[in-house]
């Protein structure tokens, strides 16, 4: 129950509590024409009366006001909610009396805004559940110039691009933040596997200043000194279990405290006052977003409004500030938001954020998408704010899609990536993706480890391909095993022939370390190679030089020294 139903546990000591007298008799004069004028007695009347008639009460009801007490008895546990009524229903209940002077009927039940606990009791047994909410989906808009960006194959690769240049110490962070710096956003801005979101500077990065940030809440990356390096985690992740790693960022990001979101939304200041809680702790916001999410159906585009309708009449809300009067746009006075409705400009903006630049980066949603600027005007009447021409970088986000990568992530599917779904054949020694859907990333990475992809879904296994592979720490043992893994069977003879190949050429020339090179004086060099000892240590080269053979300089300088001759610097 609700603390207004903990301190009012019957309707008598809720009207006596709240109303003056004339507004009881504007109550009473619902009922009938005569009523007691005594405040005691009319309360005593007005209870009665409710108890004895309740159905007959509820019947003069409008159907929405109907609709406000079913929604407060068995889903709002007694209290009436306004935005999420209106964002449901598209209205609110209006007067049902049309008597004179007479209070509006829907104050005998909610009284300060809730059903007193008596009260309550008795409507559970009276009222019929509301009807259950539902998500509005619709195919894209022609008419509109979007763009549309499917992120679940690419974010497995941006993940494993990121680890790489993690694990080649490529990364830098500001050691305060873990924010990367201007020159880091840029490698990974051209890194990026089909790019950012956009690619106007004038927005700014979206997916190459959130990834750093990704790695760090979610355990794959730490913070050594001004560089990014890898978590034992993430060196697990580095070359498999992509679709793994999304799913452990995406739960460990939940609970991180490396970034509040809503950061981003720079226009809006005050953020840090109050000792830096102004603003409620994201915390608290992300897990109700994402049991919001998790109502999606995959595969369906929805517009990022009806989704935010959703969340509104479901009572998905979240607070986003402790103190509203210390945020502001331009001056703290003048451009105060406490004089707004602050919903569109902070609950709002977090979802688009949060949606955008954060799950559309880890691949949980497709998106559809136009330029910011001036795509969500709804900030431009505030004092202070006409300046801007968008307050997220991320307003321009129209649409939303769960994809199957989104889908297995938040448990709403057990398997991601299945058999039947990752299918190949081998034809001669091309390997050909054949499954349903989209592949996983981490078996075309690896295909473009070992080979060439000569058409979307087709890699060309050859010598050269393999050798490079070899070359770059790699076993054919290990490839082998991979392609047949994925064609679920044995190699054929094109595929046989080619590792017999490979395993040959690879065998014909070893590394046997690193050898010296010696400079010297024609007669010095004319007695190394004569001397019984040294000679087996070395070999010339051309009319100057001698080599020291792998492993052997500790000796050669040793048998050198008792010849009365040092190596110089």
């Amino acid at each position: 129950m609700a603390r207004f139903q903990d301190d009012y546990k019957t309707l008598k000591q809720a009207l006596n509590d709240v109303y003056r007298v004339d507004e009881l008799k504007g109550l009473a004069k619902n009922f009938n024409a005569k009523f007691p004028t005594q405040k005691s007695e009319l309360i005593d009347h007005i209870a009665s009366t409710v108890f004895a008639d309740l159905n007959s009460i509820i019947s003069k009801l409008s159907p929405i006001a109907v609709n406000a007490l079913a929604e407060a008895v068995h889903n709002w546990d007694g209290q009436f909610k306004s935005k999420a009524f209106y964002a449901k229903y598209g209205s609110l209940p209006t007067k049902s009396s049309t008597k004179q002077n007479a209070m509006e009927l829907m104050f005998v039940f909610f009284i300060n805004g809730a059903i007193p606990a008596d009260l309550m009791a008795r409507l559970q047994n009276i009222i019929k559940p509301p009807a259950s909410e539902k998500i509005h989906y619709e195919n894209l808009p022609e008419k509109y110039d979007l763009t549309i960006r499917k992120t679940a194959h690419e974010s497995c690769i941006n993940l494993h691009t990121l680890l790489t240049m993690i694990n080649e110490k490529k990364l830098r962070v500001s050691p305060k933040t873990g924010r990367a710096t201007a020159a880091t956003i840029k490698k990974i801005t051209s890194a990026l596997f089909e790019g950012d979101f956009y690619e106007d500077d004038s927005i700014g990065p979206m997916q190459a200043f959130t990834w750093p940030l990704l790695l760090q809440g979610g355990g794959l990356a730490s913070i050594d000194g001004n560089l990014l390096k890898l978590t034992r985690k993430g060196e697990t992740l580095l070359n498999k279990d992509l679709a793994q790693g999304i799913k452990a960022i995406f739960k460990k990001w939940e609970k991180t405290k490396i970034i509040d979101e809503f950061t981003r939304v720079t226009a809006i200041k005050g953020q840090k006052a109050a000792k830096g809680r102004a603003m409620t702790s994201p915390v608290r916001r992300r897990p109700v977003i994402n049991e919001a999410m998790t109502c999606l159906e995959p595969g369906r585009w929805v517009q990022v409004n009806e989704m935010e309708r959703f969340i509104c009449s479901e009572n998905y809300t979240f607070e986003m500030e402790n103190y509203e009067w210390k945020l502001y746009f331009g001056d703290p006075n003048y451009g105060n938001l406490g004089y707004y409705d602050t919903w569109p400009l902070l609950q709002l903006r977090y979802l688009l954020i949060y949606f955008f630049e954060y799950c559309a980066t880890l691949g949980l949603l497709d998106v559809a998408y136009k330029h910011p600027d001036y795509a969500r005007p709804d900030f431009q009447s505030c004092w202070g704010a006409d300046e801007y021409k968008f307050l997220s970088m991320s307003d321009g986000l129209m649409y939303i899609r769960l994809n199957d990568l989104g889908a297995w992530v938040m448990d709403i599917v057990q398997e991601y990536g299945t058999l039947d779904s990752q299918t190949f054949e081998a034809h001669g020694t091309d390997i050909i993706f054949t499954g349903k859907g989209t592949m996983t990333a981490d078996h075309s990475i690896y295909l473009d480890k070992i080979g060439n992809q000569e058409e979307a879904g087709k890699w060309h296994i050859s010598t050269t391909s393999l050798l490079l592979a070899v070359q770059e720490g790699d076993t054919t043992k290990n490839i082998k095993k991979f392609i047949k893994k994925i064609i679920s069977g044995k190699l054929n003879k094109s595929f046989i022939q080619l590792f017999n190949e490979v395993e040959d050429r690879s065998g014909q020339i070893t590394k046997k370390g690193k050898a010296s090179l010696l400079e010297c004086h024609s007669q010095i060099r004319k007695q190394i190679l004569i001397d019984s000892k040294l000679s087996r240590l070395c070999l010339p080269a051309g009319e100057h030089h001698i080599i020291i053979l792998p492993g052997k300089d500790q000796f050669f300088a040793k048998h050198l020294k008792a010849l009365g001759i040092i190596i110089g610097k």
